[in-house]
């Protein structure tokens, strides 16, 4: 349940039991119909307080009906909280019917014990008659001597004492008879009285809602303290009618706060992903830099392969490549060449090695690069970055080491022969490759991968029986 739901189920459970206890003193209503009353005060209570804190109107309007609610609210309960001062201040209001009331039940009540009383003293006079006609007949010690003769026996003074007592009788029997006759009239006066007094006061200290009101007023009023607990205690009633609502209208704010936090988070955080977003474009833009210049270098190494492969390629002059008759042996400083014998290599004097033409480097990655170079002016660096990276898995699978360790020596020898004569006679020139320690060429080229997906090893071109590659010759 949330906070103001809970406020105001608080106060419609005040408000029920303040309008319960103010029935209560001020009516003579049953306790089912006070029980009920208070309960349906307090459900309209709840109600008003729930559409002052959700109505659709303005607030001040809500605000003025909430403050009204809350004063009722608060009257209700300092008439509770001032029961006692209340009910003398009303019995002082209604001083002179109660004073009235008393004096006719005074007077009733007086009129019944007069009656007892005039019994009473005729049974008293009537024991005193007695006691006088027996001591005058035989006096004794403890009779009254001065209302007796003395003289014991039926004289005259015996006589006289019979008549009074007969007197004294008589006089008892009519103040009974009259006791009896008015005592039933005299005990319904009293009652009636009585009852006339009990209303008074009923009607002093239960005159209603209003004359307690009144009564509490004038009480309030005549008293600083109890003033100033009367507006304290409408301070908290108006205070908690109103509560639903100022609670709501707080929550509403702290809603709006939250939201403006959250949309600034939000914004913070959108500006955090654009930096990022930007970095990442710029570390791509560097990455793709990096790659061109990888991939340039990639081309001039094979423009340099190219260069020493087509250095290294076999001559066509067959002329130059016949041994001369005349010439020297090679000397015996380069073993090597001379271990070198046809024997040795397994072959016939005169075969020429033949170049390798298989395999060869794959011209997809170079197309590709030539490709993006014209486009790249005309497009976003997105969009090239997107065409390089769609071909980076072919041109990245391809790798060439090649490592070339060879010892060389070119001979040229010229021989003339002359007789004498102003021109010579033969002139021969021999031009051969001479191996110093053997030539070795090693080439390592990692797996190509083509657009059929197949592997394959790229070719290292004929070896000899020796597993040695030779060059062929100048």
């Amino acid at each position: 349940m949330r906070a103001d739901r809970m406020v105001e189920v608080l106060l419609a459970a005040i408000a029920a039991v303040v309008c319960s206890m103010a029935l209560a003193a001020s009516t003579t209503w049953p306790t089912a119909a006070v029980l009920g009353g208070g309960i349906v005060a307090g459900a309209l209570a709840g109600v008003v307080a729930h559409a002052v804190s959700a109505g659709r109107s303005a607030l001040p309007a809500r605000l003025g009906v909430g403050v009204a609610v809350g004063l009722v609210l608060g009257e209700l309960a300092t008439v509770v909280v001032f029961s006692g001062p209340v009910d003398a201040q009303l019995v002082r209001q209604a001083a002179p019917a109660i004073e009235a009331a008393t004096a006719s039940l005074e007077q009733a009540r007086g009129a019944r014990a007069g009656v007892d009383a005039e019994v009473v003293r005729a049974e008293q006079r009537r024991d005193d008659a007695l006691v006088v006609a027996r001591c005058e007949v035989n006096p004794a010690a403890d009779c009254p001597q001065t209302r007796i003769t003395g003289l014991p026996g039926s004289g005259p003074g015996a006589r006289t004492a019979d008549d009074f007592l007969r007197d004294a009788d008589r006089a008892l029997d009519t103040a009974i008879a009259d006791r009896d006759g008015r005592a039933a009239a005299l005990d319904a006066e009293v009652a009636a009285r009585e009852q006339a007094l009990a209303q008074a006061h009923d009607a002093a200290l239960a005159g209603g809602l209003g004359a307690r009101w009144q009564g509490m007023n004038a009480y309030t009023l005549d008293h600083p303290g109890p003033l100033v607990l009367r507006a304290l205690i409408a301070a908290f009633f108006v205070l908690l009618t109103i509560l639903a609502l100022l609670m709501k209208r707080w929550q509403g704010a702290t809603t709006s706060e939250a939201e403006s936090a959250a949309d600034t988070a939000i914004a913070v955080k959108r500006a955090q992903v654009r930096a990022q977003v930007d970095e990442l474009w710029a570390e791509q833009e560097l990455h793709s830099a990096r790659m061109a210049v990888e991939a340039q270098n990639a081309i001039d190494a094979e423009r340099q392969r190219r260069r020493v492969a087509e250095a290294l390629a076999p001559s066509e002059d067959p002329e130059a490549l016949a041994p001369s008759e005349d010439a020297e042996p090679v000397p015996a400083a380069l073993p090597v060449a001379a271990s070198r014998e046809p024997a040795a290599t397994g072959r016939e004097p005169g075969t020429e090695v033949e170049p390798h033409s298989g395999g060869g480097v794959p011209i997809l990655p170079d197309v590709t690069r030539a490709a993006v170079r014209f486009i790249r002016p005309f497009v976003p660096p997105i969009v090239a970055g997107a065409i390089e990276s769609a071909t980076k898995p072919i041109r990245q699978v391809f790798e060439e080491t090649e490592e070339f360790h060879f010892t060389m020596r070119r001979t040229h020898r010229v021989t003339v022969e002359s007789e004498g004569g102003e021109q010579p006679q033969q002139v021969t020139a021999e031009r051969d490759w001479v191996e110093v320690s053997g030539p070795r060429i090693e080439s390592r080229r990692g797996v190509v991968l083509d657009e059929s997906g197949d592997h394959r090893e790229i070719d290292r071109g004929p070896v000899d029986d020796a597993g040695r590659r030779e060059l062929p010759p100048a």
